[in-house]
């Protein structure tokens, strides 16, 4: 690897513009000397991409038609990124000066991780966690620290299951190597995914304490609660269908069918009808999920033990 290695900073984007100045004048006041700017527009119609033109000529544009969601759009950026290393990042984020040469100088420490995340918190004064990358408690991916107070409990570098999506560092190679995003969860859960597939290969992630990112939590997804809830409940049963070993997934059968029953007691209440598309959605899909499954275990390389440690919540915290 270079001793500066170049990283591909994506910024995704869709219809919010307001967000637009902090986010990227953050990343151009980066330390880090060698990074390169794409910024992805999900086809804004409130002048997102006439701004950036005029006042980031800079930044690489990639201006697509419609609204591809998260994981489309972020494929279609690592695939025209340059970098040795990518970074993915929501648009209603901003990272301190050093974020990136943090992420930069804790992954190189690790030959076998494949991503990084940073410490992710609020707004607010004094910060909350919103995010210290992704963990799994009770065999249920959780979001490590959401919350809590950043008060020195997250402060060591720390193995993880992976980095959330809306700012993480992965190596482009890797990305390569295991297909990136899966475009069929369009959003939520899409991260989870990818970084259960990468441990499954046998890479690992980490967290990098001093590398801050400041994120508006839900800002750019806040006013559309239904979409939010139809991806979270739809891709949570993809999620485990594709990506747990056998054994494992009939663990998960009693609380699948448990949510599965309370899924339905609480929405059929309230506006059936689009609950059950959702649903339709979902099963419809399965046997999709299953032809994935398939070449995912086929290609798994860590062994049963090793599954186990990290699917208990052994991981730290």
């Amino acid at each position: 690897m270079n001793a500066c290695p170049l990283v591909s900073v994506l910024v995704l984007n869709w219809n919010k513009k307001e967000y637009l100045h902090r986010c990227l004048s953050a990343v151009f006041r980066q330390d880090y000397p060698n990074i390169e700017t794409l910024f992805i527009d999900n086809g804004s119609d409130d002048g997102s991409v006439e701004l950036v033109r005029k006042q980031y000529p800079k930044a690489h544009i990639i201006a697509l038609d419609h609204n591809m969601g998260f994981s489309a759009a972020n494929n279609i950026g690592i695939a025209q990124a340059s970098g040795d290393y990518i970074m993915t990042l929501n648009n209603d984020t901003e990272l301190d000066e050093g974020c990136v040469s943090e992420l930069i100088e804790v992954i190189e420490q690790f030959p076998q991780a494949w991503s990084c995340s940073p410490k992710i918190v609020s707004f607010d004064n004094p910060p909350i966690i919103v995010n210290v990358g992704i963990g799994v408690q009770d065999r249920w991916p959780t979001d490590r620290g959401h919350g809590e107070p950043d008060d020195g409990r997250y402060d060591q570098i720390e193995e993880i299951l992976g980095p959330n999506g809306g700012a993480g560092l992965y190596r482009k190679a890797v990305l390569d190597e295991i297909g990136g995003y899966d475009e069929d969860f369009v959003a939520y859960f899409e991260d989870v995914d990818l970084a259960w597939r990468a441990r499954l290969t046998g890479w690992i992630s980490v967290y990098a304490p001093k590398a801050i990112c400041r994120h508006a939590f839900g800002g750019t997804n806040k006013t559309r609660p239904f979409y939010i809830e139809y991806h979270i409940f739809r891709n949570i049963i993809w999620l485990y269908v594709k990506d747990i070993p056998g054994a494992y997934l009939w663990k998960k059968v009693p609380g699948l069918l448990k949510q599965e029953i309370i899924f339905w007691k609480s929405h059929l209440r309230r506006g059936g009808a689009k609950w059950l598309k959702m649903k339709i959605d979902t099963y419809k899909k399965l046997p999709r999920m299953m032809m994935k499954r398939r070449h995912i275990q086929r290609n798994r390389h860590i062994d049963d033990k090793e599954f186990e440690r990290w699917f208990h919540g052994l991981l730290p915290r």
